[in-house]
C-alpha cells in the first residue's frame, strides 16, 4: 500500500514539474526576481515611487496563489507603478509573443499600457513610442490575458495577430496591435504601466509576463489562459512548418503523413471556361489517339511517373481535369451532331426509295 502511495505521488511530482517548465522554459524574461517587495526588482526597473510598486501574495488568475505586482497611485496622476523591463537580445529575422496577466480594481481612472521598445509599425514606418495595447480593460476586477507580437524583419504580414483575452472564459475580447522589427535590430524590452491615475484607492495588478520566440514551442494560448476549453481563433507561423519532417523546404506547410479534413478550399486562377470561348480548338481524335499511343497520358497532363517524382499541385490538377472534362464535352457535342446528320441523311435516303407491294400470300 504504501508503496503504491508513493509511486502515485511520485508520477504527480514528475507531471507538476514537467507543467511547470513546459510553460517557464521559453520565456527569455528572468522571473527569479520576481519576490516579494518594493521598488525595482532585478531587471523589471519600477515605473513611479518604490511606494507605489509593491510584490505582493494575492490572488492571480483561476484564483491561484501567486506574487503579484501592485501598482499602488499616491495621487499625483503620472507614473503611478509598473514596470520597464531591461533590454534584451532578440534575432530580428523571428516572430516573438509578449504576453501579461492585467487587472484594474475600485475605478477606471488613469490608463493601463502594455508596450515595447525599437520596433517599426507593420508597414516598416519607425515607430517612436510603441505599445500594443493601452487603455481601459474591458472590466474591473478580472483577469485578462494581453497578448502581442513583434513580427520578423522578414515578414511581409500586415496582419495583427494580438488580443486580450477573458480570463475566466478564454474568449478574445479585443484586438490589439502587433509591430516588426527593423532590419538589424539586436534588442528590445518590455514594458506596462498604469499611468496618470490620481485615484489613491485604484489598484492594478500585474501577473506572469512573458516573452518567447514563435516557432512553435511556445506554450499554446489555452495553456498560458489555463483553460482546457478555449478554443483558439488564430494560428500564426512566420515561417515554414513542417509536421514529422524536419525539411518543410520551400513549403508553407509540409505534413509527412495523412491528414484528414472535413472540407478543404483550394484557390485557382484562370479556371478553364476559356474553352468554351469561340475559336477554342480541341485536337481531331486522331490526333488524340497517336498522342495517346506515343505518351500514355493526356496531353498537358503529368506522367505516372512525374507524380511519383514530384507530386501533383491540387489547383492545378483540378484545372487540367476540368479542362479535360470541358474538352470531352466539346467531342460529344460535334459527335452528336455528326450522329443527328446522319441521321437525317440515313431518314432522306429512305424517303426517296421506291417502295414495292409484296403480294399477298
Amino acid at each position: 500500500m504504501k508503496a503504491n502511495f508513493w509511486s502515485i505521488a511520485l508520477i504527480c511530482a514528475c507531471t507538476c514539474i514537467f507543467s511547470t517548465n513546459n510553460t517557464q522554459a521559453q520565456n527569455i524574461l528572468d522571473m527569479q526576481s520576481w519576490t516579494v517587495g518594493s521598488g525595482s526588482a532585478g531587471a523589471f526597473n519600477a515605473n513611479g515611487q518604490p511606494i507605489e510598486n509593491t510584490r505582493i501574495w494575492g490572488e492571480g488568475p483561476q484564483g491561484k496563489r501567486a506574487i503579484l505586482w501592485e501598482a499602488k497611485p499616491e495621487g499625483q496622476s503620472n507614473a503611478d507603478g509598473g514596470f520597464d523591463h531591461s533590454a534584451f537580445t532578440i534575432d530580428h529575422t523571428k516572430m516573438y509573443r509578449f504576453s501579461i496577466w492585467l487587472k484594474k480594481t475600485n475605478s477606471n481612472d488613469g490608463y493601463s499600457y502594455f508596450g515595447t521598445d525599437n520596433v517599426n509599425d507593420l508597414n516598416g514606418e519607425q515607430h517612436i513610442n510603441p505599445y500594443f495595447w493601452y487603455g481601459d480593460l474591458p472590466e474591473l476586477n478580472k483577469w485578462f490575458l494581453v497578448v502581442g507580437y513583434i513580427h520578423g524583419s522578414g515578414d511581409a504580414s500586415t496582419m495583427s495577430y494580438g488580443g486580450i483575452y477573458d480570463g475566466l472564459n478564454g474568449s478574445k475580447v479585443a484586438d490589439i496591435v502587433d509591430f516588426k522589427f527593423a532590419v538589424g535590430a539586436t534588442a528590445t524590452n518590455v514594458r506596462s504601466y498604469l499611468y496618470y491615475d490620481p485615484n489613491v484607492n485604484d489598484r492594478q495588478y500585474f501577473y506572469a509576463p512573458r516573452v518567447e520566440v514563435v516557432n512553435g514551442n511556445e506554450p499554446t494560448i489555452a495553456s498560458l489562459l489555463g483553460l482546457q476549453s478555449v478554443i483558439a481563433t488564430q494560428g500564426y507561423f512566420s515561417g515554414n512548418v513542417g509536421i514529422k519532417t524536419q525539411t518543410p523546404r520551400d513549403y508553407e506547410l509540409a505534413v509527412n503523413g495523412k491528414i484528414r479534413a472535413r472540407e478543404i478550399k483550394v484557390e485557382a486562377n484562370n479556371w478553364p471556361d476559356y474553352v468554351f470561348e469561340e475559336g477554342y480548338k480541341v485536337e481531331t481524335l486522331q490526333k488524340l489517339e497517336s498522342y495517346i499511343k506515343a505518351n500514355k497520358h493526356l496531353p498537358d497532363m503529368p506522367s505516372a511517373k512525374e507524380v511519383e517524382t514530384n507530386g501533383i499541385a491540387v489547383s492545378e490538377m483540378l484545372k487540367l481535369q476540368q479542362q479535360k472534362i470541358e474538352e470531352l464535352t466539346l467531342y460529344l457535342i460535334e459527335k452528336d451532331k455528326q450522329v443527328d446528320a446522319l441521321i437525317k441523311r440515313v431518314t432522306a435516303l429512305e424517303d426517296t426509295k421506291p417502295k414495292t407491294d409484296k403480294p399477298k400470300p
